[in-house]
């Protein structure tokens, strides 16, 4: 189905996509902070249980390399939740499509 202006019937038209930017932007960044600060207190616990032999092997550098891949893993699952979120904000609340010609904002109607 060709989408069409409703201000002055151009088919020039292009989904602007708002609310899966923003989404996808603040669940990447939020989940890098919940991800890194998740894997060093796991990682912290985890080593007090394992002893002073995995804190003399792994040290610093272990717990450092366990917040990276917990801000790498947070953030990935953050951004795709971010996604599927800012998708159903653009569908359901934001004018999600624009006319490249008179650049009017407007919600696609599903008939």
């Amino acid at each position: 189905m060709d989408l069409i202006c409703p201000r002055c019937s151009s088919q020039h038209i292009t989904h602007c996509n708002y609310g899966r930017r923003v989404g996808g932007v603040v669940g990447t960044v939020t989940g890098a902070i919940s991800g890194a600060a998740t894997a060093t207190v796991t990682g912290a616990a985890s080593g007090a249980r394992i002893g002073m032999t995995a804190g003399l092997i792994a040290g610093p550098a272990g717990a450092s390399a366990g917040a990276v891949l917990g801000a790498i893993s947070g953030a990935l699952g953050g951004c795709v939740l971010g996604l599927r979120l800012g998708s159903l904000v653009d569908d359901q609340l934001l004018h999600s499509v624009r006319c490249e010609d008179c650049r009017c904002h407007f919600t696609p109607c599903s008939i």
